[in-house]
């Protein structure tokens, strides 16, 4: 893919994976995080890093524009209201809907929270479900969706 690809929630334990798998195959990858000291402790040093509020849907405009592709793998912290991971997914396709990213980027959701939303928005996407995969079966998953998304 020519375009940056952008992870949301990139610091995670899973996009960690995500992230180190898509740049060995030589993506750019632009991480979208709310902590800049686990951006330090955990990502590859080429990975581009940006810091968003989820919460606060102009805080992605800049991150995104431009990516030919989103990966959702926001991991709730323990003190996240019960609707923040919806609210989020739901920021985010209002972002990429907006016209302020041109283009219709693919969408990658992992989680089961906005699906809904997700299916609706339009966009090229696909649904990974965590439930009972592995890691390696998960990364690879959510990475081949990168590259053939589906509806």
């Amino acid at each position: 893919m020519k375009s940056p690809i952008a992870v949301i929630g990139g610091t995670g334990s899973v996009a960690r994976l995500v992230t180190r798998e898509l740049m060995a195959r030589g993506e750019t990858i632009r991480v979208i995080g709310r902590s800049t000291l686990r951006t330090h402790r955990h990502l590859p040093p080429l990975a581009q890093y940006f810091l968003a509020d989820l919460r606060r849907p102009e805080t992605l405009r800049t991150p995104l524009h431009g990516c030919g592709a989103v990966v959702y793998a926001v991991e709730p912290g323990p003190d996240a209201p019960g609707d923040s991971m919806e609210t989020g997914v739901i920021n985010t396709l209002d972002v990429l809907r907006s016209g302020a990213v041109p283009g219709r980027p693919r969408f990658v959701l992992l989680s089961r929270a906005g699906e809904a939303a997700v299916r609706a928005s339009g966009l090229p996407c696909t649904v990974v479900r965590p439930g009972r995969l592995t890691e390696e079966d998960l990364t690879e998953a959510c990475v081949e969706a990168v590259y053939r998304p589906t509806v």
